[in-house]
């Protein structure tokens, strides 16, 4: 049950529904929490209440979270109120399904776990589909148009071999979610889950070969040994007397398996997100409706006061949801939104006011390239008009995000945040901390200390000029004369105090090398960074890190190196899409993609490229499929038939065809997507849409950007 308690500990301003989530005592609650409204903030009071005035030691409290940044941040977050408090002890459980499946598939006896990485998948994956498709052209190569010229039809060769691969890897890692194995699908299946269902057989094969687990395996093997160990059951139930989950929205199936059985015992969970903040499910195994039906069937507490926004940004928010709710031309798109409003705080934070506020559509004559140029030119104009505001331009596509970074430049904006995936300032990061890390692993060798000074000199001010020949008397040095100088004996630097300094830097980290790695490298990224998107690198770098290789002092510093050599070449495409510890500072502009955008804000921002293609509401708006295959998508036929396959699924169609249904999801997605652009702003809004699409022809804007608009224009 749900029950009242008056906390003793002084609390500030808590809103009506934020004092009821706080007065949480036992059983499941799910929190719905429109954005701006707290959900952090309260997820972080009622843990520490657990705590401080409960009793509950920290150790006996988990909190799901979706991304290993906001598990950082939330930890943080949490320490800090406890510390001020007085109390001693740190809050520490805090996981992702990967962490926790790892920490529950460790009890079982048994050999050590091995993982394979995400390039390795790719590569055991690109071989096999390849094998596949050599062996049997008869089945896919008549589908390739051949009156067309050759050009094109290698092209088309090319485009369904793509094609192919992902539907391959879409049906492993969803048959891995619903928990079937290769003989659960059966032998007579036609279509084309019939030509995945042999490359799934093939692949876990191989990782049996091999003895390895994917990621997706992890979730499923905890699932399953809790399920038929009684022992491993009982002690797996007993880790938690309360269990949270953040970001409930983005939930799998796998992960409500592993709440449910871990929160079995005592009934205690606590699942907090908003269902109309969930975009992650295109590409991912999260399933939205998870936590609206465990919301439906638990007690439920609704955040919807937000203090972040003026009345124009709310009112445009809500009425978006209500017409999507009641007039979307699409019957099965009227749920992609909840029916909750989002309303001005009635205390705490107040809103901007709304002489602040402004809302504006435009319809610029053009390409989307010069439509992107008019709305970089805009931004710039925003921070002089408006030096204390934080500005920022939401992109559907890293594509696009790149075109309006490279306007900036050739504009002369000073200061651009990219948060864009795979950007250069991510790079040099993780290339600085490879030269401190691999210095670690060998330092008596003069090359290594060589590239580490290379990694460094621009943060430590040393001129470009003067570098190689700086280098290359490195490399005839002896790094540990250069580095720990006998005493009272001057090194003779030749060239100056600045390399002098980085020296004595370098030298200071090696002396600390004796601590644990995590230690000795949260030194390194707190000494080396200041600005929140690069720690936030460096944060994950050790959680990457300690995903692997754990977080054992004993860890071998050659190790470390040869992991983060891994992580350099392979798995920047993973860095997390939300960064929940990044603060815009004023008179900057941001560039990022609007899924990343989750959990940030901004005073003003820019949302480009409202067509009917990017933001689509009828079927004819964006075709779904390989047009020589008559428009069908292999993913989407091939998925719809593993998931009847699933005994427990309540998955059905809401369309006509499996290809139909995943032009829904997708644009019930981007109706999602575009909520969340629009509530990222405090203050100031701009839509816009070109005329013309990428291809130099006339497009239409979105249906949702005419019918948001209260004075629609022509064009």
């Amino acid at each position: 049950m749900v029950g009242l308690a008056s906390p003793p500990f002084p609390q500030p301003i808590l809103r009506p529904a934020q004092q009821q989530a706080l007065a949480y005592q036992s059983g499941a609650l799910g929190i719905a929490a429109v954005p701006g409204s707290g959900k952090t903030f309260i997820l972080e009071l009622l843990i520490s209440d657990l705590i401080l005035n409960r009793g509950i030691p920290p150790e006996r409290i988990g909190v799901f979270t979706y991304m290993r940044s906001a598990r950082g941040n939330l930890i943080s977050r949490i320490n800090q109120r406890l510390q001020q408090a007085g109390y001693l002890n740190r809050f520490t459980q805090a996981f992702t399904l990967h962490s926790l499946s790892l920490r529950v598939l460790r009890e079982a006896p048994g050999e050590e776990l091995s993982i394979l990485e995400q390039y390795e998948r790719d590569r055991l994956l690109s071989r096999l589909c390849r094998a596949w498709l050599t062996h049997h052209t008869q089945f896919w190569d008549p589908l390739i148009p051949t009156d067309d010229n050759p050009q094109k039809v290698a092209q088309n060769r090319a485009r369904f071999r793509q094609s192919f691969q992902q539907m391959v890897q879409a049906v492993i890692s969803t048959a891995k979610n619903l928990r079937l194995a290769p003989g659960g699908i059966p032998s007579d299946t036609q279509g084309y889950l019939a030509w995945a269902a042999p490359i799934y057989a093939s692949y876990q094969a191989e990782l049996q070969r091999l003895g390895k687990l994917d990621y997706d395996d992890l979730g499923w093997q905890a699932v399953e040994l809790i399920d038929r160990s009684p022992e491993v059951r009982a002690q797996v139930q007993d880790w938690y007397d309360y269990l949270f989950e953040d970001e409930a929205q983005d939930s799998s199936p796998l992960q409500e398996d592993l709440l449910r059985l871990l929160s079995q015992r005592t009934g205690n969970l606590i699942r907090v997100g908003d269902p109309n903040q969930s975009i992650m499910g295109t590409f991912t195994t999260a399933e939205p409706r998870l936590f609206r039906a465990f919301c439906r069937a638990s007690p439920q507490v609704i955040l919807q006061e937000s203090s972040r926004s003026a009345p124009q940004i709310l009112a445009l928010a809500n009425r978006l949801v209500d017409w999507v709710n009641r007039e979307h031309p699409l019957t099965p798109l009227r749920t992609a939104l909840a029916p909750q409003h989002i309303q001005l705080a009635s205390s705490g934070g107040q809103n901007p006011p709304a002489s602040e506020g402004q809302v504006e559509f435009q319809s610029i004559r053009g390409s989307p390239d010069e439509e992107l140029q008019q709305v970089v030119l805009q931004a710039i104009q925003a921070t002089q008009a408006f030096p204390e505001h934080t500005v920022v331009i939401l992109v559907t596509t890293n594509e696009m995000g790149g075109k309006a970074l490279s306007y900036l430049q050739e504009m002369g904006a000073e200061r651009v945040v990219d948060l864009l995936r795979n950007n250069p300032s991510q790079r040099r990061v993780l290339l600085q901390l490879k030269g401190v890390i691999d210095l670690f692993a060998v330092p008596t060798a003069p090359m290594r200390l060589a590239a580490a000074v290379e990694y460094l000199a621009d943060w430590a001010g040393i001129p470009r000029a003067d570098l190689e020949p700086m280098l290359n008397w490195i490399r005839a040095s002896l790094p540990e004369r250069l580095l720990f100088p006998y005493f009272g004996e001057d090194p003779s630097l030749p060239y100056g105090p600045k390399l002098a300094t980085l020296l004595r830097t370098l030298a200071g980290w090696l002396r600390a090398g004796r601590s644990p790695w995590t230690e000795v490298l949260n030194l390194v990224i707190q000494s080396l960074y200041r600005k929140p998107e690069e720690l936030f690198v460096g944060r994950y770098v050790i959680d990457q890190l300690e995903q692997v290789l754990g977080s054992l002092p004993e860890t071998d510093w050659q190790e470390i190196a040869q992991e983060f050599q891994v992580i350099l070449d392979h798995r920047l495409n993973n860095l997390p899409s939300e960064i929940l510890a990044f603060n815009p500072e004023p008179g900057s502009i941001t560039v990022t993609t609007l899924h990343r955008s989750k959990g940030l804000e901004w005073d003003q921002v820019f949302i480009p490229q409202l067509s009917a293609y990017e933001f689509p509401t009828h079927y004819r708006d964006r075709r779904f499929g390989l047009a020589f295959l008559e428009d069908v998508d292999m993913q989407a036929e091939a998925l719809a038939q593993l998931r009847q396959l699933n005994p427990k699924g309540s998955w059905e169609l809401q369309a006509d065809s499996a290809t139909e249904q995943a032009f829904l999801d997708l644009a019930a997605e981007r109706l999602r997507l575009l909520y969340v652009g629009i509530t990222r702003s405090k203050r100031r809004l701009t839509l816009s849409v070109s005329s013309q699409s990428r291809f130099g022809s006339e497009q239409s804007s979105s249906l949702l950007f005419r019918v948001l608009n209260p004075k629609p224009t022509a064009g």
